[in-house]
């Protein structure tokens, strides 16, 4: 194979790619730690720093996840990206990317609702996934979601 075809391919498949431009979750989220978002302050949210609130929505009567929400407080309007990334860190949906305001006192209402589709709106296969959640220039959080 001639070295000017063979020298592209190298350098793609080093650095690698994706319709997305999107390589990792690290790539799109910089930074993010995992944790839950399942600790929800009952009582509101208050205070100068971001919140994030998720559970697994069942279906009516029964114990099968349909869909996660998603809810955050925000102290100011900051802009928020918020996106579902599958096992191997590969982007499945981008569920926010937009100026939020601030929610004082509340957390966002409604909340973001991922229903367990891709960006095609084709139903993800079960496992394992995790969103991620970029509010402003310094908070990052990630938490992991098992799909059904």
């Amino acid at each position: 194979m001639p070295l000017r075809v063979l020298a592209p391919l190298l350098l793609a498949t080093v650095l690698g790619c994706s319709a997305q431009e999107v390589n990792s979750p690290l790539d799109f989220f910089p930074g993010s730690q995992p944790t839950s978002w399942a600790v929800c302050d009952k009582f509101g949210a208050a205070g100068d720093h971001v919140q994030v609130c998720a559970s697994l929505v069942n279906a009516p009567g029964t114990q099968t996840a349909i869909s996660y929400s998603i809810s955050f407080f925000l102290p100011r309007t900051l802009h928020v990206r918020l996106a579902a990334f599958d096992a191997h860190g590969a982007l499945v949906k981008v569920l926010l990317d937009g100026e939020e305001s601030a929610t004082i006192g509340q957390y966002r209402t409604p909340p973001i609702i991922w229903d367990f589709t891709d960006s095609r709106g084709v139903r993800v296969p079960r496992g394992n996934y995790r969103c991620y959640i970029a509010a402003g220039p310094d908070f990052v959080s990630s938490s992991d979601v098992a799909v059904p």
